[in-house]
């Protein structure tokens, strides 16, 4: 194929032949007179031939001139439709996203706005299904699973590690002092049909043997498990990511600052099946990312 002028000569003569002046082409552009200048005499040393000449009132095109003007037109006009329709089809990008309950009600939603101003284009579909393994992630483009591992044979990344504390209602304290632990109803938090054993981990780790880690309540959503300590139905450990605002606001306050990491996590997982999806995944894995990052700084 035989080689093009530059496009900024193009650019620069197009302008110049709708305005009929150098001076103003160059205002257009946010370039000087001269830069203007300089790109159409390279493009006619390109094209071997005048493309106008001065006039007392500013420029006159010649017929190769009148000839190229009319043709730029036409093209940087197909361009200009060309990428108004790209940009609308982006804006019917559907993505369908499954994420646990606790991080779509307390985590994400909050932040939905943000993302959706800066990709205005993505459709996120959240869905809040039980899925533990690629066989029920099917229906799925991407997914954030909570889990100790990464899952194998797929691409899945860790965004965030839980940090856990143990919190309660402030009207539970008298005289600036937590209520006694052994007194209080402890609330716990299942993962699917079995409980985390986050209590029974809490109490090894601090030295706290006294404790009988197996009475109280149990919830099926860590979010519950919150709204119940927000009540004052007892004391809950809990992913301090999940209750940022709650902690800020005084409706949740710190035992004391002892706090337990992991072992579970939040993974992004990608399951989409085509290139254009996973392009658009990687959008927003990037943005969770840097989430999780400018939260945790």
């Amino acid at each position: 194929m035989k080689r093009l002028p530059p496009l900024n000569a193009l650019r620069a003569f197009h302008v110049t032949a709708q305005l009929g002046s150098l001076t103003k082409a160059g205002t257009a552009l946010h370039v000087t007179q001269g830069a203007v200048s300089r790109q159409v005499k390279l493009l006619e040393d390109a094209l071997g031939r005048p493309l106008f000449f001065r006039v007392h009132q500013g420029i006159k095109l010649t017929e190769t001139g009148k000839l190229l003007a009319e043709g730029l037109q036409s093209t940087f006009s197909g361009l200009e439709q060309l990428i108004e329709h790209i940009t609308q089809d982006q804006r019917r990008q559907q993505i369908s996203i499954n994420i646990p309950p606790t991080f779509a009600t307390r985590w994400l939603a909050p932040r939905l706005s943000k993302f959706c101003s800066i990709y205005p284009f993505v459709d996120l579909h959240i869905t809040t299904n039980w899925v533990q393994s690629l066989r029920d992630s099917e229906s799925h483009d991407c997914l954030v699973v909570f889990d100790t591992a990464p899952w194998p044979k797929v691409e899945c990344e860790l965004l965030m590690y839980e940090k856990h504390v143990m919190v309660s209602d402030p009207k539970l304290w008298r005289h600036d002092l937590p209520p006694t632990l052994s007194q209080q109803t402890l609330l716990h938090i299942l993962n699917g049909p079995d409980r985390l054993p986050v209590w029974e981990r809490w109490i090894e780790r601090h030295n706290l043997e006294h404790i009988d880690p197996k009475p109280g309540l149990s919830f099926s959503t860590l979010d519950q498990a919150i709204n119940a300590a927000l009540s004052g139905a007892g004391v809950a450990i809990v992913d301090e990511h999940m209750i940022r605002p709650e902690l800020s606001s005084g409706a949740l306050r710190l035992f004391n600052d002892l706090h337990m990491d992991g072992p579970y996590g939040y993974w992004f997982v990608d399951v989409a099946k085509d290139g254009e999806h996973k392009a658009v995944i990687r959008l927003i894995r990037d943005w969770l990312r840097q989430e999780f990052a400018s939260a945790s700084s």
